[in-house]
């Protein structure tokens, strides 16, 4: 009693994957267009349904040509499969030796329906081009999927049991050759690899899909605490994280510092420049403040050309070193202006520091420490600019 019943698996396939084709290629246009790799994972699943469709071909036409159409949509939508990933993943196309292992693979198989009858043969080739085709991708995944969304950590294993299944069958298929007369001959060995193999893929699928959904949740998070220009939080999730600074501070009986930064003369960056020139200037800047602070700074744009940053254990001689640096950090930056000419800025800078011992005063608040340090602010660009000064 033949317990798989292979008709019945490709019927099932099918409908598996058409449903698959059906939800991608009806999803929302704006969000094919965010995601590329989705709408190429789209026309990698269409070729793979296409292929499993092409299938019962052979009843018409010559089994040599039927089954290279066959496979090579297959093989096809797999490398499509392998270039959605590597766009997902590490933001660059698949490896040109991909694309000349498919061609490479296709000649074999057009060469194998040339010259032979045997369907074991096919099956062999097949499987492991198929399983050849998968390697370069299961690479990419297995040295970047620990650090990116944890969907891919599933995809991951899901696309080495489905290449370790075609590897399987098309070892199988040479050492026991008689088992393989025809696709759907009974038989536990071929149905079990078969379905092992295309089940995986729609596992494989479905974790692509869902790491697509991660990233584009993270992308809206970001959006929604970030500063969309510079990449600092903004003006709201910056006073909040402030607020936890201060209360750990306070908790912790340690230090802290609040410096308050805004650009020399911006608005004449602006208008002499252009917004273009002026955006650049302000990712410029927070690139440069971001690489001299740590981890557990905080850097927020609080509105135009102001920024802020809390210091956790942090004392008035370090808030003070670090601002000055930052000062002279930001005059000796240089970037092209308007026709190409060299563009300089300066940014001056309040500072308030606060011990442990005032801390435990209740009424030291968020608010009155910006208020300090934007009065300090307001100090140093009245006395010239380019400077800076501290409580």
């Amino acid at each position: 009693m033949t317990i798989i019943h292979l008709p019945t698996v490709l019927i099932a396939l099918v409908t598996g994957y058409a449903m698959l084709v059906l939800d991608l290629f009806l999803a929302r246009r704006s969000l094919m267009a965010d995601r590329p790799e989705l709408r190429t994972w789209a026309y990698g699943s269409l070729l793979l349904l296409l292929g499993l469709l092409a299938i019962p071909l052979r009843r018409w036409i010559p089994l040599g040509p039927a089954i290279l159409l066959c496979n090579g949509l297959m093989a096809m939508g797999l490398t499509v499969y392998g270039q959605a990933l590597h766009q997902f993943v590490c933001q660059r196309n698949l490896p040109r030796a991909t694309w000349i292992l498919f061609g490479s693979g296709l000649l074999l198989m057009a060469w194998t329906a040339l010259h032979t009858t045997s369907y074991a043969y096919y099956a062999a080739v097949a499987s492991f081009w198929f399983a050849l085709l998968l390697v370069p991708t299961l690479h990419v995944l297995w040295r970047n999927a620990w650090k990116l969304e944890p969907s891919l950590r599933t995809l991951s294993v899901m696309l080495g049991v489905c290449c370790a299944a075609l590897t399987a069958r098309g070892a199988h298929a040479l050492m026991e050759p008689g088992r393989y007369v025809d696709l759907m001959q009974p038989g536990w060995t071929q149905g079990l690899t078969l379905l092992t193999a295309f089940l995986a893929l729609i596992g494989v699928s479905f974790g692509f899909l869902l790491a697509n959904f991660e990233r584009t949740q993270r992308q809206m998070e970001q959006l929604a605490s970030h500063d969309e220009l510079t990449g600092c939080y903004n003006r709201a999730t910056a006073r909040s994280m402030l607020e936890h600074l201060l209360d750990r501070c306070r908790r912790e009986r340690t230090p802290m510092a609040l410096v308050l930064l805004d650009l020399d003369h911006f608005k004449r960056v602006n208008d002499e420049h252009g917004h273009l020139v002026g955006d650049l200037v302000l990712r410029r800047f927070s690139e440069a403040v971001r690489l001299r602070l740590r981890a557990s700074d905080v850097f927020g744009r609080m509105g135009g050309e102001e920024f802020c940053i809390g210091l956790p254990l942090t004392d008035r001689a370090g808030a003070l070193e670090l601002a000055e640096d930052l000062r002279q950090t930001i005059a000796a930056l240089s970037m092209p202006g308007r026709n190409g000419l060299p563009l300089q800025i300066t940014v001056s800078a309040g500072v308030v520091a606060i011990g442990s011992m005032q801390l435990e005063d209740l009424d030291t608040t968020v608010e009155l420490l910006y208020g300090t340090a934007d009065d300090l602010l307001y100090r140093a660009k009245h006395l010239g600019r380019n400077r800076v000064m501290i409580a």
